[in-house]
């Protein structure tokens, strides 16, 4: 397949664009106003799909970002793709498929690129302007986007995790996902987290992910979702540790507010044989009728995942309560 260049230019720090509403957007495309319809009317474009690969290397992540963008208007609209990069992450690859073929990314001098740019325009083809806006945000400029065209637009990135006492914490932008025109028909985010350093407790307070443990020290982890508007961003928190156990806390206060804090505990996976010692399982079950629904089957569900866990030698009870106390026995 035929490979074609995509105009990018690097711009300094601090350039703002026109809208400050626009400047928090992610991984979406803003469309211009078109003459003589409102802003308030102005079209979205359809989002197919969000497909996100990351690979996490001893804090060191990389972010692949693939998007289908689809014009199911009567109207040639001009996008604005709008990508915010985390502080200090470096961008590696930006590219656009314009009618099957890939336009690559090059590097240019601002002033150079705006002028091939708006040359192409003119003559309405299809390139992709990617400019650095502010500090942290990719703009990409895409014209003409013909009614039922589509866009499809791959964007990669690299950035270093912090380890804050032992707690490492990946967040992808995910929330203004909601501005498409439908429902996204699929939503992937694939994460591969893979350390010298055991890793110990892996949780996302955001999605409902499955995790799949490979050994001590490699984790995949993974959410799909159809039909969907995202809302919320992507946030995945695991923790390091050297020692049998992982301990791990994280608080939260808001100015006026009690707060809340989330306690992390998690012990190796890799146990031998002769260090596995027999236990005693208290489940404690709250049956009342707060509990009825969802809350009561999540209950249920988590109770059963434990005791098919639990070893020959090991023993359990239940106290179920409400207005009363009742052991199984």
């Amino acid at each position: 397949m035929k490979t074609r260049t995509l105009i990018m230019a690097v711009l300094t720090l601090g350039l703002l664009l026109g809208s400050a509403g626009v400047v928090h957007a992610d991984g979406v495309v803003i469309v211009e106003p078109l003459p003589g319809v409102p802003v308030p009317e102005t079209p979205n474009l359809v989002v197919e799909y969000h497909r996100v690969s990351v690979h996490i290397t001893d804090q060191v992540a990389t972010t692949e970002v693939d998007q289908v963008f689809l014009n199911d208007t009567q109207y040639d609209l001009e996008g604005i793709y709008i990508f915010p990069l985390p502080e200090e992450a470096a961008i590696s690859e930006f590219a656009m498929y314009v009618d099957g073929e890939r336009w690559d990314g090059e590097i240019l001098p601002r002033d150079e690129a705006r002028a091939i740019y708006e040359d192409i325009v003119r003559q309405r083809l299809d390139p992709a302007l990617l400019e650095y806006v502010g500090r942290d945000t990719f703009k990409a400029s895409i014209f003409p986007i013909e009614p039922g065209d589509d866009r499809r637009v791959e964007l990669a990135y690299s950035q270093i995790l912090e380890n804050e006492g032992g707690l490492v914490k990946y967040v992808y932008p995910l929330d203004t996902e909601r501005f498409s025109a439908r429902p996204l028909e699929e939503v992937v985010i694939s994460v591969r987290v893979e350390s010298a350093q055991p890793i110990r407790a892996i949780y996302s307070p955001s999605h409902d992910v499955a995790i799949d443990r490979i050994d001590e020290h490699t984790v995949n982890v993974s959410f799909e979702d159809s039909d969907v508007l995202p809302d919320r961003d992507f946030e995945l928190y695991y923790t390091l540790s050297d020692d049998d156990f992982g301990l791990n806390l994280l608080s939260y206060r808001g100015r006026g507010e009690d707060g809340f804090f989330l306690l992390l505990v998690a012990p190796k996976v890799e146990v031998k044989e002769m260090e596995v010692v027999a236990k005693d399982v208290i489940f404690v079950l709250d049956t009342s009728g707060s509990m009825e629904g969802e809350k009561i089957d999540q209950a249920k569900d988590a109770l059963e995942h434990i005791l098919d866990n639990l070893n020959p030698e090991d023993r359990f009870n239940i106290v179920a309560f409400s207005t009363g106390v009742r052991l199984y026995e």
